[in-house]
């Protein structure tokens, strides 16, 4: 549950990161650092306010979050009020062209997901769940998928 929650936190300064003109690579990197109490509903509503949409069901809480191109769900489990799951998405406004230069910086099993975030950037979506994380990065013609499996670089493939 631990790596949930960094990895939720890790999803959190994303988000923020996007919705900020002024950040950079850094600031968000340095939100990882958080530690996994400090992931509550009453945080992400003080960081991000109130959410636009509110949808309940019989186990999960979904807190919608929009600004400008970008999305944030997040899925609470109603018993726990712990996060389960992180959807993100941001639409790039100019798609910049594949650099091969960074795809040779990752490599399957050594490269984490803060790794990533310094080489390539803000991803165009990103999934986070306990043990898998998924993110995408769109591309002029082309997007690359990097998939991890608590939190380490499993498979990437650009297509």
């Amino acid at each position: 549950m631990r790596k949930v929650l960094l990895i939720s936190a890790l999803l959190l300064a994303m988000s923020n990161f996007c919705m900020a003109t002024d950040k950079n690579s850094d600031e968000l990197l340095s939100f990882i650092n958080l530690t996994p109490p400090s992931v509550t509903q009453q945080k992400i509503t003080n960081l991000l306010g109130t959410p636009a949409k509110i949808e309940e069901s019989k186990k999960r809480v979904m807190w919608y979050y929009t600004h400008g191109n970008t999305n944030l769900i997040i899925s609470w489990n109603k018993k726990s009020e712990l996060p389960e799951k992180f959807s993100f998405t941001s639409t790039p406004v100019v798609k910049p062209t594949f650099d091969n230069g960074l795809a040779r910086k990752l490599k399957s099993g050594q490269t984490d997901i803060s790794q990533a975030l310094k080489i390539l950037g803000p991803p165009h979506d990103m999934t986070i769940r306990e043990s898998k994380q998924e993110m995408h990065y769109s591309y002029e013609g082309k997007m690359l998928r990097l998939f991890f499996r608590n939190r380490m670089l499993v498979d990437f493939c650009l297509y």
